[in-house]
């Protein structure tokens, strides 16, 4: 129960974490870089709170999610540590989050790593 309590609190910093790593932490060129690559349907939202590639990324595309993961699992991190939970609860309350803010459009992926377009 006290876990519970804890997790409910931090949602908030959980979405400030993302949108630091995917924007400003990372630099806004690459959070525009990102937003075209969604919009696009390259790369879509994971249930992890990660990105992924849709379909073969091309080498630019690749080194992009591989950027903006590791900002994103940099700031899980510093979450999980900072509230003493692990890094699993971390991530799926971001990627239920993340999901669920996610534009129309943008592909999402379900825990079964099936993409479907919101």
């Amino acid at each position: 129960m006290l876990i519970l309590r804890r997790l409910r609190r931090i949602i908030p910093a959980l979405i400030v974490a993302v949108i630091l790593a995917a924007g400003s932490a990372v630099g806004p060129a690459m959070a525009d870089e990102l937003d075209d690559a969604k919009a696009s349907g390259l790369v879509g939202e994971t249930f992890r709170g990660y990105i992924a590639p849709v379909g073969d990324p091309t080498p630019e595309i690749s080194a992009l999610v591989e950027r903006i993961n590791a900002g994103r699992r940099a700031k899980f991190e510093e979450i999980a540590a900072d509230n003493d939970i692990s890094m699993d609860q971390v991530e799926l309350l971001t990627g239920q989050r993340v999901l669920e803010r996610a534009a129309p459009g943008t592909y999402i992926m379900d825990p079964s790593g099936a993409w479907t377009q919101k």
